[in-house]
């Protein structure tokens, strides 16, 4: 199936989607700020912290760091707009007792710091850019997620019921039809994806050094001096010094520990999906609790890297040699999404693809297969089956694409006339007028 071209054909009003990405608490917002009142729905208030950091935000997810002043102003009015609009969608929600669970709400969480961490590079740029520690950035975030999943399931009780006919297909492409953008080179892929899984070796050693550095504090070494010098996590750099946490701010097997700690006491070594941890409780506030750690990561050596590139390299030969890379995905590929399918990728332009995947698919032409190569997934083999050319969109090779985009507008103009009559029964300052 063809890669959506929704993101092409969007318009640029900011929609929902985008504005519960920056839906945050105003505590600890943006404090070069002095806070004032932007508007009033109801009883609820928008600060003008919360419109700048939704606007920041907005900034970094769409890439455009430093845009030109009457572009900032005009989506700083559209900032606020979604905000007006959220009050009135959460409001509604109460009114209809929504509720959502919290595994939803902290896998959704996760994925959007996941994107705005891969969109700015890094964890540590990340808190730069807002000043403030990734545990203050994700405990702000919670509520916001909550309130955007709860949007997203008012709106979508709204409109599910609205359908789209095929001449108001064709009557919206035809409308539309010198403004539409062209599709740019797109290729179709296979992909077998080989998972570098730490060793019994590389995990033994990573134990070793852990029980070394265990045996260093409970010598009575300095904690501080044990994590500047040992630790492999970001906050080495500060003695391993996390500050205060609530609950659910850090990983489960990490919190067990931390808060059945006395003040002074260091733990044994904790595992968790990041690696191994020393932990120490510093002190305690009610439910708040203050640590520092030391992590040693578990991490794939260089020999395990070498062993599955080799393996990689011994599957490509495999395939030159006449075996079925199809086959051989569903036996060997860890991508659960694409294995079943013979590796098969959705087609998607190449524009979009990871900087790694375009530069070795500039190596090979259709019908082969490039050599393996490495990223942080793990060693990569693709096959690139088709190149498609630039082309413009049309009815008879795009129908349900168009389709799509075209139920969105009807169904946004339908949410839309919905809001304004919502709008009627609330007392909303500042009005259109002023």
């Amino acid at each position: 199936m063809e890669k959506s071209i929704l993101s092409i054909l969007r318009t640029t009003v900011i929609s929902l989607a985008i504005i519960t990405l920056f839906v945050f608490s105003s505590k600890g917002t943006a404090q070069e700020v002095i806070d004032s009142i932007c508007a009033i729905v109801g009883d609820e208030i928008i600060l003008e912290s919360d419109v700048v950091y939704g606007v920041h935000t907005y900034l970094l997810e769409s890439g455009e760091r430093f845009p030109a002043e009457e572009l900032l102003t005009e989506l700083r009015g559209k900032v606020l707009e979604a905000y007006i609009t959220q009050k009135i969608l959460i409001a509604k929600a109460f009114e209809d007792t929504l509720n959502v669970e919290n595994r939803i709400v902290n896998k959704e969480l996760e994925r959007k710091l996941e994107g705005l961490i891969a969109q700015i590079g890094s964890k540590e740029k990340l808190e730069e850019y807002f000043g403030r520690p990734l545990r203050q950035i994700k405990r702000e975030m919670r509520q916001g997620v909550r309130d955007g999943l709860l949007m997203e399931m008012t709106k979508n009780r709204q409109v599910a019921g609205i359908q789209i006919r095929r001449q108001e297909v064709i009557d919206f492409y035809h409308d539309r039809s010198e403004d539409m953008p062209k599709l740019p080179e797109r290729v179709i892929l296979s992909h077998i994806l080989l998972e570098v899984n730490t060793s019994e070796e590389a995990q033994q050693q990573a134990e070793d050094r852990a029980a070394r550095i265990h045996d260093i504090m409970k010598s009575g070494a300095d904690f501080d001096s044990v994590a500047i010098e040992y630790s492999e996590d970001p906050s080495a750099s500060d003695g391993g010094r996390l500050g205060f946490t609530e609950r659910n701010d850090l990983v489960t097997e990490y919190e067990e520990v931390a808060f059945q700690l006395q003040p002074g006491e260091i733990s044994g070594i904790v595992g968790s999906r990041y690696g191994l941890h020393i932990i120490k409780l510093l002190e305690r506030q009610g439910e708040k609790i203050s640590t520092q750690h030391i992590l040693i990561r578990l991490s794939p050596n260089e020999a395990d890297w070498e062993r599955i590139l080799s393996q990689a390299v011994e599957l490509r030969r495999r395939i030159d040699d006449g075996e079925n890379f199809a086959e051989l995905a569903v036996q060997y590929s860890v991508d659960s999404e694409t294995a079943p399918d013979g590796g098969l990728l959705e087609q998607i332009a190449t524009q979009d693809l990871p900087q790694e995947f375009q530069n070795m698919i500039e190596t090979i032409a259709e019908g082969e297969v490039a050599e393996p190569f490495e990223t942080t997934f793990g060693v990569h083999l693709i096959k690139l089956n088709e190149r498609l050319p630039v082309r413009t969109i049309s009815l008879s090779e795009d129908w349900q694409n168009i389709e799509q985009f075209a139920l969105f507008e009807k169904r946004e103009r339908k949410f839309q006339d919905w809001i304004a009559s919502l709008k009627k029964d609330l007392y909303i300052w500042p009005t259109q007028t002023d």
